[in-house]
C-alpha cells in the first residue's frame, strides 16, 4: 500500500497539486509506521487494535519506540 500512495503522490505532484501529494505522502510514511510496529509486535499494535483504529498518539509512540530500535535512545 505505501508503494502505492508514493506513486500516487509523485502523479500528483506531477500535476501540481502538492497538497494532495502531502496527504499521500504522509498516508504512506503511516503506513509504514505501521507495518513496522506489526512486524515488531509493538504493543501500540494491540491498543490500535482494540480502540479499532490509530490514533496520532499511538502512532507517536510507536516512532518513538522504533527510533529506539534503530538509534538505541
Amino acid at each position: 500500500m505505501a508503494r502505492r500512495l508514493l506513486v500516487e503522490a509523485e502523479e500528483c505532484l506531477a500535476k501540481g497539486d502538492a497538497v494532495r501529494s502531502s496527504e499521500k505522502l504522509y498516508k504512506a510514511a503511516e503506513e509504514c509506521i505501521k507495518a513496522l510496529a506489526e512486524r515488531l509486535n509493538l504493543k501500540e499494535v494491540r491498543e490500535a487494535e482494540e480502540k479499532g483504529r490509530w490514533t496520532v498518539t499511538l502512532l507517536e509512540k510507536a516512532v518513538g519506540k522504533l527510533r529506539q530500535v534503530r538509534y538505541g535512545r
